[in-house]
């Protein structure tokens, strides 16, 4: 028998203590179980710890053999690094109706003097290392430098908001000029996610950041962008950010912008990250030149799809016409998987994915950790019973039947389209 992971639990100050008897459980979908060694790996360098409120921690209890509830402090949970997908949620207990805020809650334990989360590498996290930005207050200087040379671009004002508030490191890259650079154009949105970051019109619910309010003019776009190209290594630009609706809806605006962008820096990479719901916007994307898409999606089964999403004038049905345009058009296309356990790695899931991927040519699944409540999500869904692979037996699967694919976390460059970064490692670790 290996060694199980003490349990975590915090107090009401938001100390985090270790169980010095009881282990570490963790969650799919609604069900709590022991992890495997083999899915444990030390908590990535900067990712965060923080305490669910009003929670008590489920625990496996070795002198008994079995599960209970540990009602001497909450549950501790993780939001991993940039660059890592969970495996499995922290297991507790709920002792009230609020529905937690928006955020990836990852199980965490602590062995052998270290915190242990169930989660895997799945790509090169190397330009999006927390320690290459600068999060103290000097960095409003060079947010400040920027915005003097560009007084009426509102976009950067918007970018600025981005870097200083939220410290969203794509947003720094903007005023440091390197790697990606985002440009939010949507204040709207023709879905109403169940797990929107920017927009809650349910007062029980958080977002944590706010939506753009306005649609930057063509010129305020283009200026951002050349910019970023003129300066930055390996530039990419991208449309569709958390700060934002959805790009689909000012879809004319960017293509009249991506059309000035591609005529005077036709080497810079141009990607649209969006639920890409309207065929007719996006052949009008594609004929203006943008490079590659990322398509969100949290599952290709159409309940399961519309249930989160709830569209608003459209369904998957679109969603797949605008795959099918973009194999026609040769755009370079990837998926934005919202991943979750217990969601992606049920058996019908499962099924339908590898259908969808033999129909439609895919050069990256972007692996992404759902940011929701997995209580209110799954009381949403409704699922019937069935056999649940494991996040990390789908991702296996899906490599054996499909083995060009490619899986990754963050957009990619025209260069590094068609790199493979070897990850993730799904190969079965030695004990």
């Amino acid at each position: 028998m290996y060694e199980i992971p003490n349990m975590l639990f915090a107090d009401r100050q938001g100390n985090i203590y270790d169980h010095p008897h009881l282990k570490m459980t963790v969650r799919s979908e609604n069900y709590n179980f022991v992890p495997y060694e083999i899915e444990l790996i030390e908590l990535p360098a900067s990712s965060r710890l923080y305490f669910i409120p009003d929670t008590h921690p489920h625990a496996y209890n070795p002198d008994t053999a079995g599960m209970e509830v540990f009602t001497g402090g909450y549950a501790v949970s993780a939001f991993l690094d940039p660059g890592y997908l969970r495996l499995f949620m922290p297991a507790y207990k709920k002792l009230s109706d609020t529905v937690l805020p928006m955020y990836a809650y990852t199980a965490v334990g602590w062995l052998n003097g270290k915190f242990v989360v169930p989660a895997i590498k799945v790509d090169d996290d190397s330009k999006w290392n927390p320690k290459n930005f600068d999060y103290t207050d000097k960095f409003s200087a060079v947010v400040n430098e920027r915005l003097e040379k560009s007084p009426g671009n509102r976009l950067y004002k918007q970018l600025s908001h981005c870097a200083l508030e939220y410290h969203c490191t794509a947003a720094k890259n903007a005023f440091i000029g390197r790697w990606e650079c985002p440009l939010p154009t949507a204040p709207t949105c023709n879905s109403r996610c169940l797990g929107c970051i920017s927009l809650k019109e349910d007062e029980k619910m958080i977002s944590p950041q706010d939506r753009i309010k306005f649609i930057p003019r063509v010129n305020e776009i283009v200026e951002v962008a050349l910019n970023h190209y003129e300066v930055a290594e390996e530039p990419i630009v991208s449309f569709g950010q958390g700060c934002e609706g959805d790009p689909i809806v000012t879809a004319d605006t960017i293509a009249k912008a991506v059309k000035v962008i591609k005529k005077k820096a036709p080497d810079l990479t141009v990607n649209f990250n969006s639920n890409c719901s309207n065929p007719e916007k996006m052949k009008m994307l594609f004929d203006a030149g943008i490079d590659s898409i990322r398509v969100s999606l949290n599952s290709v089964v159409h309940s399961t799809y519309e249930s989160y999403y709830q569209p608003q004038g459209y369904s998957l049905d679109d969603v797949l016409k605008s795959i099918e345009l973009a194999n026609k058009y040769n755009v370079y296309t990837s998926l934005n998987l919202l991943t979750i356990p217990g969601v992606n790695d049920r058996e019908s899931e499962a099924e339908t994915m590898l259908d969808f991927l033999n129909a439609y040519d895919i050069n990256l699944i972007q692996l992404r950790n759902l940011n929701i409540d997995p209580d209110f999500l799954f009381s949403k869904l409704r699922f019937k019973k069935e056999e649940i692979l494991g996040v990390k037996n789908l991702l296996k699967l899906i490599k054996k039947k499909k083995k060009n694919i490619k899986f990754g976390y963050f957009n990619r460059t025209k260069a590094n389209f068609d790199v493979d970064f070897g990850l993730p490692d799904l190969k079965r670790r030695n004990k």
